[in-house]
C-alpha cells in the first residue's frame, strides 16, 4: 500500500540530497536518536504511515504515537533512530508531508464533524482541485480525515460537465453515449448549474446529480423535488459552498457536499525533529 507515493517522496529525498550533503557526511555512519514535536496546539495527524514506510527505506526505526487521523497535541509525537546522516538528509521531506497532510486533515476534520452533527450520513467530499503530484497526498488526508475523497481519477465516475454537455449537445445524448461504454460498476454523475437541467439529468438516467453553485435554499428547495420525482438519486452540492458557514448548506435531501477549498487553502500545521542524543 502506498508503495508508489513511498518510492516518489525516497526520490524527492535523493534529489534533494543531490551528490552528497556535505553538511551531514562527516556524521555518516554515527547512530543517533530524534523526535518529531508537533508545534501547533492540537491537529489530526496524516501521512504517518508513508512516513513511516519512507523511514524504512533509510533504515531508519520509528515510533509515532498516534495513529493516521487521530488527534494530536503541542510537543513530542515520535521518535526516531538511525544514522545520523540518513536522519538529517530525510528531515525537511518528511515534516513538509505530515504538515501537508496534517494540514489538510485537521481542516477537513473540523468541517465534517460540524456537518455530521446535523446530518450523520451527510459525506463531505473532496474535488479535483488538488495540486499537480501532491493530489494522491491530498486525498489520501481527505480520508484521514473522515471526509470522501471523491473521484482519485477520471476512470472512478463517468462525470459529465458543462463542457462534456455543450459537445453531446444535450444531457440526454450524453448519459446515453456515456452509458454504451461504461461498466455496469461504474456511476454517472451530471453537473446541473439549473433545475431544468438537473431534472433533465435524472430522466436521462443519471446516478448522481450535481447541482452546481446553487446557494443553499435553491439547493436544498430543487433537492427536494428531486427526491420526490426520483428517490434513488444521490444529489451532491458543489460549487461555491462556504466551509465556514457549512451549516446553511445540510439538508435532509442532499447527500454529498463537495468542497474545493478542502484542499487549496490550508493553514499549516508545523512540525520539527529535534536530535536527542
Amino acid at each position: 500500500m502506498y508503495d508508489k507515493i513511498v518510492e516518489n517522496i525516497v526520490d524527492l529525498i535523493r534529489k534533494d540530497e543531490g551528490f552528497i550533503d556535505f553538511a551531514s557526511y562527516p556524521l555518516k555512519g554515527k547512530k543517533t536518536s530524534a523526535c518529531i514535536i508537533l508545534k501547533n496546539e492540537e491537529a489530526i495527524i496524516s501521512g504517518v504511515e508513508i512516513v513511516q514506510k519512507v523511514l524504512e527505506k533509510f533504515n531508519i526505526e520509528s515510533e509515532f504515537k498516534a495513529k493516521d487521523g487521530e488527534r494530536i497535541f503541542k510537543g513530542e509525537i515520535a521518535t526516531l533512530s538511525g544514522d545520523a546522516y540518513n536522519l538529517l538528509i530525510c528531515e525537511r521531506t518528511i515534516l513538509n508531508v505530515l504538515s501537508f497532510m496534517s494540514s489538510i486533515a485537521t481542516k477537513a476534520n473540523a468541517i465534517v464533524e460540524r456537518a455530521k452533527k446535523i446530518k450523520p450520513d451527510i459525506k463531505i467530499a473532496a474535488t479535483r482541485k488538488t495540486i499537480p503530484f501532491t493530489g494522491e497526498l491530498q486525498k489520501i488526508a481527505i480520508m484521514h480525515a473522515g471526509g470522501d475523497t471523491h473521484r482519485l481519477n477520471l476512470s472512478d465516475c463517468a462525470m459529465i460537465k458543462d463542457n462534456h454537455i455543450a459537445l453531446y449537445g444535450s444531457i440526454a445524448n450524453a448519459v446515453q453515449q456515456v452509458r454504451k461504454n461504461l461498466s455496469f460498476s461504474k456511476k454517472i454523475e451530471v453537473e446541473a448549474e439549473t433545475e431544468e437541467m438537473a431534472f433533465e439529468a435524472a430522466k436521462a438516467g443519471a446516478d448522481i446529480v450535481m447541482l452546481d453553485n446553487f446557494s443553499p435554499s435553491q439547493a436544498s428547495s430543487l433537492a427536494k423535488k428531486l427526491k420526490e420525482s426520483y428517490p434513488h438519486i444521490l444529489i451532491e452540492l458543489s460549487g461555491g459552498v462556504n466551509p465556514e458557514k457549512i451549516e446553511e448548506y445540510i439538508c435532509e435531501h442532499i447527500d454529498i457536499i463537495s468542497i474545493g477549498k478542502l484542499t487549496t487553502e490550508i493553514k499549516y500545521i508545523d512540525f520539527s525533529m529535534e536530535i536527542v542524543k
